[in-house]
């Protein structure tokens, strides 16, 4: 589960940091292992927020910069749990929130920490990540988890599906790899291809071998970086 922390109290910030990796040690062993991202400013956490399946916030130097959050997300369609904690600001009583948040008060102690993550476990498994691409200047939306990998091949970018669909889109791999950002698993292999590394089989000193039996070849230099990569992905998959 991927947890962000926004808080611009550098204290508050790190105390949370380190109950959560104590509730990340429990999980141990499981897939449910927290990732935690830590933010003190608005516009670092505003990069990438839709990755989050739960957000923890008290940004209280600067009036109104909750609200502006709050907007930010709603007009990117977010969903997941976002747990304000009121401290010398009270939060509960702006208006019209959104039902995606949840109220607490500060300090941060474990006591609660547990439920709010079980909110967090409960968007994991109800959420259906999906990229918006576009094939021949039409929209279409594609569940991201679906995508082995994509090559660009004759003045065309194609996703290749698990299912051996084969998607031509007008995006060029560079864009392609943008829209792919906020998921670890998705790395740019070489100058024409994207791999999704939950789909990689094997990784051989010059080539990928992926879950279909193509090949994407590598740089050797980087045959370690991807080795801990589908490390990482096996280990947590």
């Amino acid at each position: 589960m991927h947890v962000a922390i926004c808080d611009d109290n550098v204290a508050d910030r790190k105390h949370l940091e380190r109950l959560l990796s104590r509730e990340s040690d429990k999980r141990r062993g499981t897939p449910n292992v927290l990732y935690v991202d830590s933010y003190g400013d608005k516009n670092h956490f505003l990069i990438n927020p839709l990755k989050y399946n739960l957000i923890f916030m008290d940004m209280c130097l600067e009036r109104g910069t909750v609200e502006y959050i709050i907007g930010e997300l709603v007009a990117m369609h977010y969903s997941a749990p976002l747990v304000l904690y009121s401290s010398k600001i009270d939060y509960t009583q702006i208006p019209n929130l959104p039902d995606f948040v949840v109220h607490a008060k500060k300090p941060y102690i474990p006591e609660p920490l547990p439920q709010f993550l079980a909110l967090g476990d409960e968007n994991v498994r109800g959420f259906i990540a999906t990229i918006t691409i576009h094939q021949n200047g039409a929209p279409m939306r594609v569940p991201k988890d679906e995508i082995e990998y994509a090559v660009f091949d004759k003045d065309k970018t194609a996703l290749h599906l698990l299912d051996n669909t084969r998607i031509d889109i007008d995006e060029d791999i560079t864009t392609l790899k943008q829209l792919l950002e906020p998921y670890e698993e998705f790395e740019r292999v070489n100058k024409n291809g994207i791999a999704n590394f939950k789909f990689v089989s094997a990784v051989m000193p010059l080539s990928l071998i992926m879950q279909s039996y193509v090949q994407l070849r590598i740089s050797p230099l980087r045959y370690r970086e991807f080795k801990f990569l589908k490390e990482d992905m096996d280990k947590f998959s």
